[in-house]
């Protein structure tokens, strides 16, 4: 999908720079726009896109929504993720929108707070 230029200041450039592993990044509005998708140059990608599209319109607005619900009583939410069995979708909430990303079965789960926070300092 080709980006739209909107002003967003985060670009999938910035997120692959992060972390080699990262094979997929989406950015959706918190309504669900898509800003952006970008599969990682070299990177064959496992689903259609069809379904990242899905992801960040539909799937990935629900589970923040969802799980939001809980910060009145259990903080705020750092990340969402996914454990499959050929990658790890990690979902960070950002102020006014959310990013998608998949990475490779071998990034730690452990450095998961880390990406997240990698990710919102980009913003």
């Amino acid at each position: 999908m080709e980006r739209e230029d909107s002003g967003w200041k985060l670009k999938p450039e910035d997120i692959f720079a992060l972390l080699p592993a990262v094979r997929w990044v989406g950015l959706a509005t918190r309504r669900g726009k898509v800003i952006f998708t970008q599969m990682r140059e070299g990177v064959t990608s496992l689903t259609p896109n069809t379904n990242d599209l899905s992801t960040l319109e539909i799937r990935t607005q629900y589970i923040i929504e969802a799980a939001e619900l809980e910060s009145r009583w259990a903080g705020a939410l750092d990340h969402i993720t996914f454990v499959f069995e050929k990658y790890v979708e990690i979902i960070i909430p950002l102020k006014n929108s959310y990013v998608a990303i998949t990475v490779e079965k071998d990034v730690p789960p452990q450095s998961y707070p880390e990406i997240s926070k990698a990710i919102r300092e980009l913003e």
